[in-house]
């Protein structure tokens, strides 16, 4: 997400909460309801167009009114106290079905973003079609982020349930969305999302999705360094459920993309080291122990830049053995060691070299790193 981003979405949420609007009396009365009549829901709907409609064309400098309109719909939903677990549901599906014919009235971004985050808020799986498409067709930023966030809420409920085809179906959405940059922020969710459903596609997108993205993440960003690891255990979790032998070794190679990735920075004298790599590399290093029984004699008592030599040796490793395809493509100053160290022949072999090939990478890598 941009700094202009952030900002936009922070303020929104730090704004105060306003007192809880005017709600008819009947409405406050079918709140305790364990079953609602017809009448009930011509009641809920009637109220959930006029605080929706509010909270779209609201105009007011502060937006205080757009987000109190938008806080008294969630608290419908998301508040248990007085509230009937029926009326809940049908206060979220009544606001789905007026949300569904208002989403063209926002008259602002703000007013686009408080409607998906609504959306978000309702969670519901009836919601997860138009969540994917603000997420795959939303021009602001802030929306993506609401859209993608309320995918992920929605994901342990859907495999909960066990809807394979809605599984699948927002993974594609997903696939579609990864072909676009986002911010660190919008693909923590994405991700979260795809390593925590069950079914092929999402497996399959989450490992290629992880293999095209790593080279574009800064892993001295704490949101990133927060995802890599989110992306480590989902790996994991993933790995130990497939059955196909292709999809492992692929997910295998989004472990070894990552390995070559978290590359920390050369130490500084008299600075403590950065946080966060330690930390990643452990995490990975273990993972990679516990999914393929080995072990490249990592240590963690050693230096950052010996750890990540760790870590190039499990590429190397994973390549040797052929439990992944190829050899992900080193960062680009490593590889420019490995041509300078073999004279500018072909040793470095980009993406697609063997491991006996690139094994000059491990000592290239220590070069580049110190």
């Amino acid at each position: 997400m941009t700094r202009s981003v952030q900002v936009a979405v922070l303020a929104l949420l730090a704004l105060p909460v306003l007192a809880t609007a005017q709600v008819p009396a009947d409405l406050g009365e079918i709140r305790q309801k364990s079953s609602l009549t017809t009448n009930d829901r011509t009641l809920l709907r009637e109220y959930l167009q006029q605080a929706v409609k509010a909270m779209l064309t609201n105009t007011d400098a502060d937006r205080r009114g757009m987000v109190a309109a938008r806080n008294n719909l969630l608290a419908e939903v998301q508040t248990a106290e007085g509230r009937t677990e029926a009326y809940r549901q049908a206060f979220a599906e009544e606001a789905l079905a007026v949300l569904q014919k208002a989403g063209d009235q926002a008259v602002s971004q703000p007013a686009r973003v408080n409607f998906v985050m609504v959306l978000a808020g309702l969670e519901t799986l009836q919601a997860a079609p138009l969540l994917q498409s603000a997420l795959v067709d939303d021009p602001y930023p802030a929306s993506r982020y609401w859209a993608a966030k309320g995918l992920a809420m929605l994901a342990p409920k859907i495999v909960q349930q066990v809807v394979p085809t809605l599984e699948r179906e927002i993974a594609t959405a997903i696939e579609k969305a990864l072909q676009k940059p986002h911010s660190p922020a919008v693909l923590m969710q994405l991700f979260a999302a795809l390593g925590t459903f069950d079914h092929e596609k999402a497996h399959d997108i989450l490992a290629a999705g992880v293999v095209d993205k790593a080279g574009g993440m800064d892993m001295s960003d704490p949101v990133v360094q927060k995802m890599v690891s989110d992306i480590v255990t989902a790996l994991e979790r993933v790995y130990s459920r497939e059955v196909r032998p292709d999809a492992k070794k692929t997910m295998l190679l989004a472990c070894a993309t990552l390995c070559t990735h978290i590359m920390p920075p050369p130490p500084v004298p008299d600075e403590p080291p950065p946080a966060g790599y330690g930390r990643l590399m452990v995490q990975l290093n273990a993972s990679l122990e516990k999914i393929t029984g080995e072990d490249v004699g990592f240590q963690s008592t050693e230096s950052l830049a010996i750890q990540h030599l760790s870590m190039l040796e499990w590429v190397e490793r994973l390549a040797r053995t052929k439990q992944i395809p190829r050899r992900p493509a080193m960062p680009a100053e490593v590889e420019e060691a490995v041509k300078q160290r073999e004279g500018g022949g072909g040793a470095s072999g980009g993406a697609g070299g063997t491991a006996g090939e690139n094994a000059p990478a491990v000592k290239a890598a220590a070069d580049a790193g110190t």
